[in-house]
């Protein structure tokens, strides 16, 4: 028996040590992919580079989005399944919507697999299962951005196909199914976000920053590129990324209230009313108001019978 244990805890060992490299690996591969066009392109102004300021800006912002939930990672991975889930889930959809334009990228599927097998707890990975209420103000928030971006991601998808046949150089870069596809993430880690499972803060803070910083580069990039937002695109993603961020901070605040609320207690002493309760008897009754339970997310209510004693 104590073999079978010592075996289980080598592999949890193994799994922990494996998946704390790869996210450190993946931190850093993320940090390299966002900086190496960026920086020649917006820090030394490369000519070459101009047409696709906008595009690039977007290479950077997946960077954001995906290396600052890997970064998330590093530690206490086992406690933040719901970024494992956004991260295991965006590397299958970045695979199956680059791949028709771009068989290597299919290269991704097998690193999703690896980042499976390699958490902590797997079997967290494949339950979506709430803990607790939903943010409908975060839902809330995401619903005119679906309603702004899905016809964009439409319409660049169009744009990536034809301009595969037409020698288009946005197109032959995979500029435009980029763009579609770092909207489509972005919605989807919104949407996670507001399920409050654990590990929701960092995506819901993560989220808001790359529409912020999204919003800056729509302010600042020339109008001659290709797919960037206009002035108003720009303030209005940085309208709602900073409602992302304080909202966040809010609810997560207000659950950390709940969670550290001591339990009051009282007692209730029956009043002698006539001859219906004798003077030589007596009650004591301890109660505890509902407390929060941190592990299943939900409100319980607990009463406790500490005496009835009767002379």
């Amino acid at each position: 028996m104590n073999t079978i244990e010592t075996s289980h805890m080598n592999v949890k060992k193994w799994r922990s040590r494996v998946f704390t490299f790869l996210t450190v690996f993946l931190s850093i591969a993320f940090l390299i992919a966002g900086t190496f066009e960026f920086i020649p392109a917006w820090i030394l102004k490369d000519p070459a580079d101009s047409i696709h300021l906008w595009h690039i800006a977007e290479l950077t912002a997946i960077a954001i989005l995906l290396g600052g939930v890997m970064f998330g990672m590093v530690r206490k991975s086992a406690e933040k399944p719901l970024l494992a889930q956004f991260i295991v889930m965006s590397f299958i959809i970045l695979a199956l919507g680059i791949a028709p334009f771009s068989i290597p990228a299919l290269g991704l599927l097998p690193l999703a697999a690896l980042l499976v097998l390699t958490y902590p707890k797997p079997r967290a990975l494949f339950s979506f299962s709430l803990q607790g209420r939903m943010s409908i103000a975060l839902l809330a928030i995401t619903a005119p951005l679906a309603v702004i971006l899905v016809p964009i991601i439409q319409q660049e998808i169009h744009y990536q196909i034809i301009g595969m046949t037409e020698n288009d150089a946005h197109a032959q870069l995979l500029h435009w199914i980029g763009s579609a596809l770092l909207y489509v993430l972005l919605l989807l880690a919104a949407v996670l976000a507001s399920t409050k499972r654990p590990g929701w803060k960092r995506l819901g803070i993560i989220t808001g920053l790359t529409y912020c910083f999204l919003g800056v580069i729509g302010l600042i990039v020339p109008g001659y590129a290709a797919g960037a937002w206009s002035e108003a695109g720009g303030l209005f993603a940085l309208f709602f990324g900073a409602l992302y961020i304080l909202i966040t901070l809010a609810e997560a605040e207000g659950m950390n209230q709940d969670v550290s609320a001591p339990a009051q207690k009282f007692e209730i002493a029956p009043e002698t009313v006539g001859k219906a309760t004798p003077a030589h008897e007596s009650a004591s009754v301890s109660v505890q108001l509902p407390s929060y339970d941190t592990n299943k997310g939900v409100e319980i209510a607990e009463f406790e019978v500490v005496s009835m004693s009767r002379r």
